[in-house]
């Protein structure tokens, strides 16, 4: 399903079970130059890419934005920002067509506190995402 498994850590994970831990979710397909969401909006989904690029960008000031990182299919995003925070901390613009998995934020809470699988799958992700950050 995901066009680049390189780093994904989603080429572990069975898609057909994760789609199955969610009930308000849609997929939705974004074009090259689309923002998916802005630096400080209110967070409301996460992002799993399936396919296309994606840059994350923080504001410098008002004319400049710096480049954080660009995510591929096999990605999340907004998760860290669902988990943490109310607002989104960077702003994700589509440089390749992308298509999404996008999961309401308080149903990610519902399935976290449910299920010990996918917190361990959660777990695992994020320590990934660390790992990358050294």
């Amino acid at each position: 399903m995901f066009e680049k498994y390189t780093n994904s850590f989603l080429k572990d994970f069975n898609f057909e079970s994760l789609l199955d831990k969610f009930t308000q979710k849609e997929f939705l397909s974004f074009k090259s130059g689309d923002i998916i969401f802005s630096e400080n909006d209110d967070v409301k989904d996460i992002y799993f890419l399936l396919s296309g690029e994606v840059n994350l960008c923080k504001r410098k000031n008002k004319e400049e934005t710096e480049l954080i990182t660009t995510v591929h299919a096999g990605d999340i995003i907004g998760f860290c920002d669902a988990l943490t925070t109310k607002k989104h901390y960077n702003s994700a613009v589509v440089i390749k067509d992308t298509n999404t998995f996008a999961v309401d934020k308080n149903e990610l809470y519902n399935v976290t506190s449910k299920n010990d699988e996918f917190n361990l799958w959660v777990l695992k992700y994020l320590s990934n995402r660390i790992q990358r950050l050294e």
